[in-house]
């Protein structure tokens, strides 16, 4: 299931370090989502958790000053443990493998800039600042 998480630089880095990330929570489009939502399609969806998640890395790290990232994840069905009105939470970390893209959010939360995860590695050092 395509789902979102917001993320620090930190965090970004200890994913790209260790190939994993323990975070259990992720907005995605559960049943009980996309139930509230229907007069969205799939892309409107997947815009409107981005955003959430977005909100949620900018407030990771409003005190820190650090970069805030939303990281679009390919949750195996097998590793969703429970169903909440727009989140999943998962049984086990989030493998560096299912990241399906990442994206900087602006300062003012608004924009984000897409970034393939290949990329991530050339772009890390200058995202620290």
């Amino acid at each position: 299931m395509r789902s979102y998480l917001g993320v620090s630089y930190q965090e970004l880095t200890e994913l790209v370090e260790r190939s994993t990330l323990s975070i259990a929570t992720l907005f995605a489009p559960t049943p009980q989502f996309l139930a509230s939502q229907i007069e969205c399609d799939e892309e409107e969806i997947e815009f409107i958790l981005s955003m959430l998640a977005a909100e949620e890395a900018l407030e990771v790290c409003k005190d820190s000053n650090q970069r805030s990232f939303v990281l679009a994840v390919e949750v195996p069905g097998a590793q969703i443990s429970e169903l909440g009105a727009d989140s999943i939470l998962i049984s086990s970390p989030i493998l560096f493998d299912w990241i399906a893209s990442i994206f900087l959010v602006s300062a003012d939360g608004e924009e984000l800039t897409y970034f393939a995860t290949q990329e991530i590695p050339s772009f890390l050092p200058s995202w620290s600042s």
